[in-house]
C-alpha cells in the first residue's frame, strides 16, 4: 500500500512574511504621517498636532478679527525666567516665544518686556509679568490671547536656581554679545563688569549675571541679551560633541523646568531638530515704537503696547508676512 505524505510546510501560515510586511508598512506610515505633520496637516498615525481651526471655540479669539491666523506647522513654548524668593514670591521677568515652523525648520525668537501694560483678564490693567503668579499658566495664557491675539501652545519656566544649573551641567556657554554692556556685579573685587560685542565665555553666575543687569540698561536691552544666551544654551546642548552629556542635560531640565509639556509633546517638538546644529535663530525684539515708555495714573514707570505695530512684528514671527 502505498501511502501520500502531504507537505506540512507547504500549506503552514507565512507569520514571518506578515510581520515584515506588516513592519515596513507601519514605517512608511510613520514616515507619511511625520511629513503630514510637518506640513501642519493631520498625521496618519497620531492627530496631536492637528488643528483644523485653533481659535473656533477660544473665549478670547473666536470671531476676533485681530486673532492672528496662525499656520498649523508653526509650533510654540513661551520661555519664561522667574525671580522666584521663598520670602517674595516671583513674577517672570524673562518672556521669550520660541517658533518652530516643522515644515521648514526655521526657529523664531521674539521677547516681551516684563514692564508692557496689559489688560490681564479677572485682574485688569497691570504689568504682563504679573500674569502668571496671579492666573497660573491659564491667565497668562488668556492675557496674551486678550491683547495680542494669539495663545502659545506651551509654556516652560525656570528659576534662578534652575537656570544656574542647567549652565553648570553644559559647562558654561559662549554667548555672542551683540552689543556694549557694563553695569554692576559681584563678580569682581571692582563691583563692575564689562562686556565686549564678539564670542564671550561665561559661567552660570556670569550668564545670570548678564540676563538680569539692570542699573546701567533698559528693559528692552534685557530682551536682547536673554535672546542671545538662551541660543547660546540651545547651541552648546545640541553641539555634536555633547551627545554622551545628553542625559545630564535631560536629567537636569525634568528636575529645574516647570512645564505644561508631556513626553510625547517633547517627541513631536524634536521633529524639526534634525537642521537646529546650524541653529540659525531668527529674533524679534520690541522697541520703544513698539512698547512705548510712560507712566500710569499710579505713578508707575510701565512700557504701553502699540498694538498694530506689535501685531506686524508678530506676523513676522509666525511666518506669515
Amino acid at each position: 500500500m502505498t501511502y501520500t505524505v502531504k507537505n506540512q510546510r507547504k500549506h503552514r501560515f507565512p507569520w514571518g512574511i506578515l510581520l515584515v510586511l506588516a513592519a515596513l508598512i507601519f514605517v512608511l506610515l510613520a514616515v507619511l504621517s511625520v511629513n503630514e505633520m510637518r506640513d501642519g496637516n493631520p498625521g496618519f498615525l497620531t492627530n496631536l498636532w492637528h488643528a483644523p481651526d485653533r481659535n473656533a471655540e477660544d473665549p478670547w479669539l473666536a470671531n476676533n478679527p485681530d486673532a492672528i491666523p496662525i499656520p498649523n506647522e508653526v509650533k510654540t513654548i513661551l520661555l519664561l525666567g522667574s525671580d522666584y524668593r521663598p520670602e517674595l514670591g516671583y513674577r517672570t521677568d524673562v518672556m521669550l516665544l520660541l517658533g518652530l515652523n516643522t515644515r521648514t525648520n526655521e526657529v523664531h525668537l521674539i521677547s516681551f518686556p516684563r514692564d508692557l501694560w496689559v489688560n490681564i483678564p479677572a485682574l485688569g490693567e497691570q504689568r504682563l509679568n504679573t500674569a502668571f503668579p496671579f492666573g497660573d499658566w491659564q491667565g497668562l495664557s488668556d492675557t496674551f490671547a486678550a491683547n495680542f491675539g494669539f495663545r502659545p501652545d506651551h509654556y516652560a519656566m525656570v528659576d534662578f536656581q534652575g537656570f544656574k544649573h542647567l549652565i553648570d551641567v553644559l559647562d558654561g556657554i559662549v554667548v555672542t554679545v551683540g552689543e556694549h554692556m557694563e553695569d554692576e556685579c559681584h563678580m569682581n573685587d571692582s563691583g563692575w563688569c564689562v562686556v565686549e560685542p564678539g564670542e564671550v565665555p561665561m559661567n552660570s553666575d556670569e550668564a545670570l549675571w548678564y540676563v538680569r543687569a539692570r542699573l546701567n540698561s533698559s528693559d528692552f536691552d534685557r530682551t536682547r541679551r536673554a535672546q542671545e544666551v538662551i541660543q547660546a544654551m540651545a547651541k552648546k546642548a545640541l553641539q555634536p560633541s555633547e551627545i554622551l552629556n545628553l542625559d545630564n542635560v535631560l536629567r537636569a531640565i525634568f528636575r529645574t523646568v516647570q512645564t505644561d509639556m508631556n513626553f510625547s509633546d517633547s517627541i513631536l517638538y524634536a521633529l524639526p531638530a534634525s537642521k537646529f546644529a546650524d541653529m540659525n535663530f531668527t529674533t524679534y525684539r520690541l522697541t520703544p515704537d513698539d512698547a512705548v515708555p510712560g507712566t500710569t495714573y499710579g505713578g508707575a514707570s510701565v512700557l504701553f503696547p502699540n498694538y498694530p505695530a506689535i501685531r506686524e512684528k508678530l506676523l513676522q514671527f509666525y511666518w506669515i508676512n
